[in-house]
């Protein structure tokens, strides 16, 4: 969820230089790069939440994430986008503030407090300054326990939530990522968009609205984070006052359904989305990859990396630098607590469709066969290494990474050695977890102009067409 569902929610609509921070030192006596953690605490509440803080001086800042282990996986089926859209009335007034209020008093400290949720969970931020620490707190725990829902805040949070999805209708790019969930995982509770559909919102009613939130906003299934500008055993007391008395049911959670019932495919299936007005073609290829908790997860990131992930990757070397074929040309992983998808994804004129989805095929069957180069490998280990360090130099990262930890149930020291894991990947290591790549039963879906680009696709085999949504 803290990243790779995130990064789904965007197709469908879960460290730090210096003393004070984690320690990334150039890499003195350790094949990756030494890299720590600050320090952190943890503990597990009476009532069930666990909470988690963590010293990081460098700012002035205090951020706050909170994980509600309830996401669009757990919306009840006819009410797909209830979770998204409880997320977003939590900063619709509450019981002591109004919308307006909230809103005038954040932006007053020129701090930041919002909620979303994704497939698998719900997120809530929040960025103070550290003087103004006590009032970010009081704003957060009033959004997060005494949401008003008034009904005419629902109302205006669904007719913008159906707005957006109509506007969605324009982005194909969209439409093709999630018209390729949606038929990837079918009825299982990932199959669906964050937002749900047009016709599922709609319905929805303050009872639902309230309804979710009672069932699953308990502390036994939230965890709360804080990094920043504080002593980690100051801040825990604090926190401690403040949610200890947060009394729950810990009634028994439904649990996002396990692999087995996630469809089963053999071959590759081909489907094509008609979108008459359309002057591109929208391709995506792949099928079902890994659970997050995969012990191969450091392996297949530099596997993907030399396949589609990096700016050096096969695939954009052969579609985009040698060909012309496309301006961007990528492929991920997106590892979940159930199994996440893996997708190929690009874009290209009608006429160089059936072009540019041989090439993408030939490439990715290539590397699968054959493995990578020795050069290829030393280019994606440094790739990541140097990611790594640019994308975790905030605390709100830092929070990233603790609820990462903690929603996964990753090992604490889990980033501490994922430099090194990702060192210790080799030629063969990487040959051996590309059979976890969805070569077989995986989907191609083009969506574009049917009318001129129909014959071509129909050469690769047989076609399906659907419509631009499933509902």
């Amino acid at each position: 969820m803290i990243v790779a569902a995130r990064m789904l929610n965007v197709a469908m609509a879960g460290i730090m230089m210096s003393t004070g921070g984690a320690a990334l030192d150039g890499g003195a006596g350790r094949p990756g790069g030494g890299f720590k953690l600050p320090p952190s605490v943890g503990r597990t509440l009476g009532n069930g939440m666990r909470v988690y803080v963590m010293e990081y001086h460098e700012l002035p800042l205090v951020d706050f994430e909170v994980i509600v282990g309830a996401g669009a996986a757990h919306d009840p089926p006819g009410r797909e986008g209830l979770a998204s859209l409880v997320a977003d009335l939590l900063r619709k007034g509450t019981t002591t503030r109004s919308a307006q209020e909230i809103a005038d008093a954040v932006d007053f400290v020129g701090g930041s407090l919002g909620a979303s949720a994704d497939q698998e969970g719900t997120r809530i931020t929040a960025e103070f300054l550290t003087k103004d620490l006590d009032l970010g707190l009081d704003l957060l725990m009033d959004s997060l326990r005494n949401p008003a829902f008034a009904s005419a805040e629902i109302e205006r949070q669904k007719a913008e939530t159906i707005s957006e999805l109509k506007a969605s209708r324009e982005n194909p790019g969209l439409l093709a990522s999630r018209r390729f969930i949606e038929i990837l995982y079918g009825g299982h509770p990932y199959g669906h968009p964050t937002p749900g559909w047009e016709s599922t919102v709609a319905p929805i009613t303050r009872d639902d609205v309230a309804g979710f939130y009672r069932d699953n906003y308990e502390p036994d299934g939230i965890i709360f984070i804080a990094v920043g500008d504080f002593k980690n055993e100051e801040m825990m007391a604090k926190l401690e006052a403040r949610l200890t008395g947060w009394k729950g049911k810990t009634a028994p959670r439904k649990a996002v359904p396990a692999p087995a019932k996630l469809p089963a495919r053999a071959g590759r299936t081909i489907y094509l989305v008609d979108k008459p007005d359309a002057t591109q073609s929208q391709i995506r290829i792949g099928g079902l990859g890994i659970r997050r908790v995969d012990p191969d997860y450091a392996a297949l990131q530099v596997a993907n990396t030399i396949l589609g992930g990096g700016f050096t990757s096969r695939l954009v070397e052969e579609i985009r630098v040698n060909r012309g074929l496309s301006y961007g040309v990528s492929s991920r992983f997106y590892p979940m607590l159930q199994t996440g998808p893996f997708m190929i994804n690009t874009f290209t004129k009608n006429p160089t469709t059936l072009e540019t989805i041989k090439v993408a095929l030939e490439v990715e069957q290539k590397f699968l066969k054959e493995g990578p180069t020795a050069e290829e490998l030393d280019k994606a280990r440094k790739y990541l290494k140097g990611a790594f360090a640019i994308g975790h130099q905030a605390p709100d990262a830092m929070a990233d990474v603790l609820g990462e930890i903690a929603f996964y149930g990753l090992s604490k020291d889990y980033y501490d050695t994922w430099l090194d894991r990702i060192a210790a990947v080799t030629v063969d290591d990487v040959k051996r977890v590309t059979a976890k790549f969805p070569a077989e039963g995986s989907i191609l879906l083009v969506l574009g102009k049917a009318e001129e680009i129909r014959k071509d696709v129909e050469t690769l085999g047989p076609v399906t067409v659907v419509p631009l949504s499933a509902h």
